[in-house]
């Protein structure tokens, strides 16, 4: 990065935001204020306003589509609300804001459209809520104002649960007892003399009596019928609204360039608020790449020649913003890095190493390669069919790449779709070996896969201390773990034999030769982590906390170590779950077809949901755990991410992509 210094005339303040948004090549930062000079003070609520109705009408076009299956006889075009995948000129978004009144008005009958939508459905809801009330007394043929009282007699009318009636009815209640039939709630009516009414009452509340909330003059069945057809009309007039509010969607791409544009205006007012000014002039500073410098002085150099401008590298206090340059496949990987936290400007990029271990740990947790083959050419032909602008398609590329890993350690462990392949042919004879034969090869070639990931974390610490001239602790504490696992490498083919991993008829010369050097070996590297622990302690008491606590921190790192079994647990979990669903087409076929052709009718349905699901739950895992083990067993040791990206003008843009 560069820090670029500009000073111009006020009267050029436009035409150079507008360069520099163009040119997405420049992050404003607060400029200096020397004496004499002072900063805007400026107001966005108008940008704010405009943004929010602008949101609105995305909104609404939004609600309208998901309520489109109303207009049962129109058929409307699906609407993409998402980013759109195109770059679009800076011309495009003010050509937008030409239309800017026009827009607004609109939003503004879409307003009215979507109040008298909901008011429709408020309708709607209320009938429903109505009928429901309404239905135990669907059976009663008599209106519910015939239920009035007279002069001298009263009639109760409710309902009363079925599980009560018998009871009700054997009850010594003062005058005459009706009841209509019915299920769960039971119409009844009690008719008494006008002074007997009290205890009625009071006899029916013991038997859960609840009086109708209605005093209509009209029966249940007929205020039902009146309900639907309020439904029906209520229904036809949303499906109207729907068709009126539905002839905005050939506006939703201008909508959107809008939206874009004002947010442009907002990133340009808060830029602005950050330049040192007088009357008659302003200083401008940001951060422009390295790359872009040439490019962007012929381009200052040509829009005025009442402005001045010079580039310098940072000062030491200063902390530019990141911008990552990685190759094709690192590049990949980036978003796995930036949502950890973007590296400081002076600190390492750690994607090569992320790339480079996630792309292996993620093929050894799906390890099938006929899943793998799945997802390489699904991701690879989307990204080749839809061409993501930008960044936008990292992703889907970082998937497609551990598609590749996922079909090179399914080969390897024999993964096709778990299918037991015959004995002697091709995919066999490419078969180092099945993690489901041989359970505990898988297990420590997950615990080796983790331990060189550890190994290099401790390495890349040391030679940071080391570049931060803490030369001492970088080279005993952190590289004396280095050589431990070294030694553990050396130890390996002796482990593997022990335990049972390797069957040879008897352990070569060579394997006890290693275990030896392993152990003097892991003897240096634990007194370098001694005396790591106890450098810079004067007093004995402390040296020798200190080379406690180093042999104590041996624990975690165990800890961190056996945590890398989930590559062991996720690998076997794919292989299991596609051979139980293979196990089941298998019975479906031979069992309960007979071995006849027509079982694959059911068969394959069951072949095809099955291993969909195993192969999107085992993703979603392995995406989990492959990022889990980045973020603590690996950034842990050295990463601290605490770097911000590098934003320039134009760059905040939510429904589209400028082109700069």
């Amino acid at each position: 990065m560069l820090k670029l210094r500009l000073l111009a005339h006020s009267s050029e303040k436009n035409r150079i935001l507008r360069l520099l948004t163009r040119s997405g090549a420049c992050e404003i930062t607060e400029a200096e204020l020397p004496e004499g000079l002072k900063r805007a003070d400026l107001s966005d609520r108008e940008t704010e306003e405009k943004l929010q109705k602008l949101e609105f009408g995305l909104y609404f076009l939004k609600e309208m589509q998901k309520n489109a299956k109303l207009g049962k006889e129109e058929k409307f075009e699906k609407l993409n609300f998402k980013r759109e995948n195109r770059l679009y000129e800076l011309e495009a978004y003010e050509k937008a804001a030409e239309n800017e009144e026009r827009l607004l008005s609109d939003i503004e009958k879409m307003k009215k459209i979507l109040n008298g939508f909901v008011d429709l459905k408020t309708e709607m809801q209320r009938a429903e809520n109505e009928i429901a009330r309404l239905k135990p007394f669907v059976s009663v043929d008599i209106p519910f104002d015939a239920f009035n009282a007279s002069r001298t007699v009263s009639a109760l009318f409710g309902t009363v649960p079925a599980a009560r009636l018998t009871a009700l009815k054997e009850a010594d209640i003062p005058g005459y007892l009706f009841d209509f039939s019915g299920e769960g709630d039971i119409p009844v009516a009690a008719v008494a003399f006008s002074c007997d009414v009290d205890a009625v009452t009071e006899k029916l509340a013991e038997f859960e009596f609840a009086p109708a909330p209605f005093t209509l003059s009209v029966t249940a069945a007929e205020r039902i019928r009146q309900l639907k057809d309020t439904i029906l009309r209520a229904e036809a007039e949303r499906a109207a609204l729907v068709a009126k509010g539905m002839e905005f969607a050939p506006e939703l791409e201008n909508i959107k360039l809008l939206y874009d544009y004002h947010s442009m205006a907002k990133e340009r007012l808060e830029a602005e608020s950050m330049f040192s000014e007088s009357d008659a002039a302003f200083i401008l500073e940001g951060w422009v790449p390295k790359a872009n410098e040439e490019s962007l002085k012929k381009a200052l150099s040509e829009c005025s020649e009442y402005l001045f401008f010079s580039f310098r590298a940072p000062l030491g206090e200063e902390i530019p913003p990141t911008k990552l340059k990685n190759d094709k496949f690192t590049s990949a990987f980036e978003e796995i890095v930036a949502m950890f936290g973007m590296p400081g400007y002076r600190e390492r990029d750690p994607s090569l190493f992320v790339a480079i271990f996630y792309f292996l740990f993620f093929g050894i947790m799906i390890s099938d390669a006929g899943y793998g083959l799945i997802l390489a050419v699904g991701c690879f032909l989307f990204l080749k069919i839809k061409k993501p602008v930008k960044n936008s398609g990292r992703m889907m590329a970082m998937f497609g790449f551990c598609g590749i890993a996922t079909v090179i350690w399914g080969a390897l462990f024999g993964g096709w779709f778990s299918i037991t392949l015959p004995e002697g042919s091709f995919l066999d004879k490419l078969t180092w070996f099945n993690p489901m034969d041989e359970p505990l090869k898988m297990f420590l070639l997950a615990i080796a896969a983790g331990a060189v990931q550890m190994a290099v974390g401790f390495l890349l610490k040391g030679i940071d201390e080391i570049k931060a001239g803490d030369i001492a602790h970088g080279i005993l504490s952190q590289f004396g773990w280095v050589i431990i696992f070294i030694a553990l490498g050396l130890l390996f083919p002796t482990l593997t034999i022990f335990l049972g991993a390797v069957r040879v008829p008897e352990t070569p010369k060579w394997v006890s030769v290693m275990a030896k050097i392993a152990m003097y070996v892991a003897l240096i590297g634990f007194a370098m982590m001694v005396v790591g622990g106890m450098l810079g302690k004067k007093n004995v008491i402390k040296a020798l906390g200190g080379a406690f606590g180093s042999v104590y921190g041996s624990i975690n790192v165990v800890s961190d170590l056996l945590s890398y079994s989930r590559l062991f647990g996720l690998g076997l979990t794919t292989g299991v779950i596609g051979y139980v669903v293979n196990m089941l087409a298998d019975l479906i076929v031979n069992t309960f077809f007979g071995g006849g052709w027509y079982g694959w009718i059911v068969a394959v349905p069951v072949l095809l949901v099955g291993h969909a699901f195993n192969l999107s739950i085992n993703l979603l895992g392995a995406y989990v755990h492959d990022s889990r083990l980045q973020y603590v067993e690996f950034f842990g040791r050295f990463y601290e991410g605490q770097g911000h990206a590098f934003k320039p003008l134009g760059s905040r843009l939510k429904y589209t992509y400028l082109n700069n």
